[in-house]
């Protein structure tokens, strides 16, 4: 009879540990979906605010090209800011010039652009 209640107990202790298990996996799980949604509505937000910096006192209208163009730019920067003030490294050559973020923008549409093919 102890034994049983020793196995028996040992099985839902067993249990609650797969529970725990799997509500964590969730938790993060739900974590990374809002952290997805903030960053879409982040950029979402820097877009418009491009666009209608950009266009604001005047009718002209930003190309979808261009809009996506200024992202990337902004984002090069962000990325630019980020590996300085975390990377652990001494020294990082990136080509950097205003053709230089062209040259990286034509990349990656040309990767996004070969990949649909």
């Amino acid at each position: 009879n102890k034994q049983k209640r020793l196995r028996d107990a040992a099985i839902m202790a067993a249990e609650a540990d797969k529970v725990k298990v799997v509500k964590a996996a969730e938790a993060s799980a739900d974590a990374a979906q809002l952290q997805g949604e903030g960053i879409a509505r982040q950029r979402r937000a820097i877009i418009d605010g491009l666009r209608d910096s950009i266009t604001h006192g005047s009718q002209e209208s930003l190309s979808t090209e261009k809009v996506s163009e200024l992202l990337l730019i902004t984002q090069y920067f962000e990325t630019l800011r980020d590996i300085a003030a975390q990377s652990k490294a001494q020294t990082v050559f990136l080509p950097h010039s205003a053709s230089a973020v062209s040259d990286v923008a034509s990349q990656i549409r040309g990767g996004v652009m070969g990949k649909r093919k």
